[in-house]
């Protein structure tokens, strides 16, 4: 998952994600969308901050392409080695040996009934498999979906074709004092929001 300092604004946007994906034992799918730079994987890390009291595991996926998702599968598996040892099918896999069958065994674990509290992001699902997209590299997310239809997912991507979930479309920011908060954050300058433009 990558790394950011705390995250400030779009509060509009974070009240939107939770309202969605306030689970009640159903799936909740949360699509983020919006050119790049617009901070949606930004957005998604400080959802997962601010609730992740909520969720019994957590997980981040890259799906830039499948290699990709399928590593992020891999490294699913062995956390979830980790932190729920009794998870016997994962447990028992050698998880770099066979990668479909890791991601089958990942998928069979979030689909337990017992496990319907777990957050997935699905970050950068920029080359997605629609009627219009030729290219044969198009990654089809809901191949890599659990089987049973619980928890909770946030996608972000850039593309507005992309029709799963509750789409939340972020633009350019309209408050110039949140803008100048994110980048006093970002820089670790203290005072950009003080200082006269």
């Amino acid at each position: 998952m990558p790394e950011i300092e705390h995250f400030v604004a779009r509060e509009q946007e974070l009240a939107k994600m939770r309202e969605t994906l306030q689970s009640d034992g159903r799936r909740r799918v949360v699509l983020l969308h919006g050119l790049g730079g617009m901070g949606k994987t930004q957005l998604a890390i400080e959802y997962m901050k601010r609730h992740k009291d909520n969720y019994s595991a957590i997980f981040w996926l890259n799906i830039k392409d499948k290699n990709y998702l399928k590593q992020s599968f891999a490294r699913i598996a062995h956390q979830i080695k980790r932190q729920h040892p009794a998870a016997s099918r994962v447990g028992s896999l050698d998880v770099q040996e066979n990668l479909d069958e890791t991601i089958d065994a990942v998928k069979t674990w979030l689909s337990l009934p017992s496990n319907s509290r777990w957050l997935m992001v699905y970050d950068n699902y920029d080359n997605p498999m629609l009627p219009s997209n030729t290219d044969p590299n198009a990654v089809d997310i809901r191949e890599y979906f659990p089987e049973s239809y619980q928890g909770s997912i946030i996608i972000t991507t850039r593309s507005s074709q992309v029709n799963i979930g509750h789409a939340i479309q972020l633009s350019k920011m309209q408050n110039l004092s949140d803008s100048l908060q994110i980048l006093s954050i970002a820089s670790k300058r203290e005072g950009l929001i003080d200082s006269k433009l």
